[in-house]
């Protein structure tokens, strides 16, 4: 390993593929920093920012007093923010392939109601991969109304941000409204998504609104379950 930066997210990295392999089961402690810091012949802050990443995406706890423990084999995501995938992922090595991009086509009842568009009304649709580390996480189904104008050329970007471009174009998010639910994988998503036909997907419907009021997405995001739980903070009135 080269460099201090290079170190703590191979050390992440090794660390995070153990407990997702179940080496380290929940319940487990990781080893202590200590043993950590003599494993990988690192210093010991080098150490603390490759267990900070486990913290930040919710593989373990500290806990004073006990030391570090497994919390789930799943990367946590929050639901307090409204991020795009990049967004999300900021600094992770992160692939959005464009599976297909249809323009122009009649949206359906459930599309123009959740759009909140007349009969008939034509709509734009593409669908997206998202991989981590090359590895298929996430499928995208993504409808947009046609006064937004977006091209095959536009998607195909690596680092596309589809946020980036509605801002790009004027329309500035400002909040979305989310139902998610577990369904499981029909054979086209299996295939895309590398897991066997009726895995468990955390699925989730997204409707998002810019500053003006107008309903620019709806989105229908299929997660894979064996990676991802949802992580939300509650608060007594």
């Amino acid at each position: 390993m080269k460099g201090n930066s290079v170190k703590y997210i191979a050390i992440y990295e090794e660390l995070k593929q153990q407990i997702i392999n179940g080496e380290f089961v929940v319940g487990d402690l990781l080893p202590a920093e200590p043993e950590l810091q003599k494993r990988y012949n690192v210093s010991r802050i080098t150490v603390r920012n490759s267990v900070q990443l486990l913290v930040d995406e919710g593989y373990v706890q500290r806990i004073h007093g006990v030391g570090t423990i497994v919390l789930s084999k799943k990367e946590s995501l929050q639901l307090q923010t409204l991020l795009s995938f990049s967004e999300e992922n900021n600094g992770r090595a992160i692939e959005s392939l464009l599976i297909s991009f249809k323009e122009n086509i009649q949206a359906s009842p459930l599309v123009c109601s959740q759009l909140e568009l007349p009969k008939g009304a034509m709509v734009s649709c593409h669908e997206r991969l998202r991989l981590i580390d090359d590895v298929p996480i996430g499928f995208q189904r993504v409808y947009c109304p046609d006064f937004i104008q977006l091209s095959s050329e536009e998607l195909n970007a690596p680092d596309v941000s589809l946020y980036q471009l509605f801002r790009q174009k004027g329309y500035v998010i400002n909040k979305a409204k989310e139902t998610i639910e577990s369904v499981i994988a029909d054979k086209y998503l299996a295939d895309y998504l590398k897991v066997p036909e009726n895995s468990p997907l955390l699925y989730v419907q997204r409707m998002t609104e810019d500053q003006q009021g107008r309903l620019i997405e709806y989105a229908e995001i299929f997660n894979r379950g064996d990676r991802y739980r949802y992580n939300v903070q509650l608060q007594a009135t």
